[in-house]
């Protein structure tokens, strides 16, 4: 595989997986094209070698499928230039010595209390500061909200208090909101268009919004389209809320209905009619336009009914528990402030994971704090998705 030489390591990235390599790396690849300073990144997996082990016996070069509708593109990305083990902790303090940004993709799990995550983090700058590196920046790129913040509390609390000191005068946390369908790569085969056994596959859609200060520079991801603003919390919700949430619904009323992926499940009646209803819950709560509103959700519809690429639902529905606390709750909790009632949509969403799982109603309703009229709904829900009668 053919590629240009490696440009300078100046990133750091903590969560090797095929999402990265489909977005902040496409967004770097992009970038180093325009024929400015290059970046490359060093990538180190979060919790298994396995992805790092195959791209650097490889050179760490492979190539993106971008899946439409009717056929597939090949990209050759060259933007990862080094990966490791992230149990490398050498390497891995090597890096964070010298670099300008650290990105990181750990998942909403990994913003759990004692996270290895976080302390690998808290590790890597420990040894910066050590080093006499100078100011860095974090970006988080998970799908939660207000993901940096989180992020820099999580981080400045588990550092000893000295650290913690250099780390709010030294690093800033960038929060950003990220989106492009990526398929787990086993769900993405087979792949005809390339032979490299490191490809991924992944949507023609790609948005990157991102909000936060870069003290020692970053790359121009806006030459493949991503957006720097100054308030990015409309944007989180936006995209939590409607794709987001959308995904964790069908994840959960897709499978009970039997079907596999999203796009199985965007043929389902009762699923689109669960799914149009979140969305109208949500949408009556987010500061967009109508308008706008409507041409996300008819471009949401038109991204979930590709049916080329193959998102699976019990991908999906990994730590449902987790991401229904960050797309759904909140949209109940809005709601409820503005004086109105939970939203049939979001009590299904819980009520389908709830019936996939089989937890009561009442488990679901201790888990996140829901009031007696979102239990009641929850009891009548959960048992119509199960087949009992109420």
């Amino acid at each position: 595989m053919t590629a240009p030489d490696p440009a300078p390591v100046r990133i750091a990235h903590l969560g090797l997986g095929a999402f990265h390599r489909a977005h902040q790396a496409w967004y770097t690849e992009v970038a180093n094209r325009s024929g400015g300073e290059r970046w490359g990144i060093a990538a180190f997996t979060g919790r298994r070698p396995d992805a790092a082990v195959a791209l650097a016996a490889q050179g760490c070069v492979y190539d993106l499928v971008v899946r439409g509708q009717e056929s597939d593109a090949v990209e050759q990305i060259s933007s990862i230039v080094a990966a490791y083990d992230g149990a490398d902790a050498e390497a891995w303090r090597a890096a964070m010595t010298t670099v300008a940004v650290l990105t990181v993709t750990i998942t909403e799990a990994g913003y759990r209390d004692g996270s290895t995550a976080i302390d690998r983090i808290v590790d890597g700058l420990g040894a910066r500061r050590d080093a006499g590196g100078g100011p860095i920046a974090v970006v988080s790129c998970d799908n939660l909200d207000g993901n940096g913040a989180l992020l820099g509390w999580l981080v400045t609390r588990a550092a000893p208090a000295e650290l913690a000191a250099w780390i709010a005068e030294s690093v800033s946390f960038v929060s950003s909101v990220v989106d492009r369908i990526t398929p787990a790569v086993a769900d993405a085969l087979p792949i005809t268009v390339t032979d490299d056994p490191c490809a991924i596959v992944t949507e023609p859609a790609a948005s990157w919004v991102l909000c936060g200060d870069f003290p020692a520079g970053r790359p121009l991801w806006e030459l493949a389209g991503a957006q720097f603003v100054d308030e990015i919390e409309p944007y989180e919700r936006r995209k939590l809320w409607l794709l987001n949430a959308g995904h964790t619904l069908l994840a959960s009323l897709g499978q009970l209905r039997g079907h596999v992926t999203v796009a199985d499940a965007m043929t389902d009646e009762v699923c689109r009619a669960a799914l149009d209803e979140l969305w109208d819950d949500a949408s009556a709560v987010l500061p967009f336009s109508e308008v706008d509103l409507a041409d996300q959700r008819a471009v949401l519809v038109e991204r979930f009914e590709n049916a080329r690429i193959r998102h699976a639902l019990r991908q999906i529905a990994t730590d449902a528990e987790i991401k229904l606390g960050v797309r759904v709750i909140p949209v109940i909790r809005a709601r409820q402030a503005r004086g109105l009632d939970a939203g049939h949509g979001e009590v299904r969403a819980l009520a389908a994971w709830a019936a996939l799982e089989d937890i009561d109603a009442d488990a679901v309703a201790h888990r996140y704090d829901l009031d007696d009229d979102v239990r009641h709904e929850l009891i009548g829900a959960i048992a119509e998705l199960k087949g009992v009668h109420a």
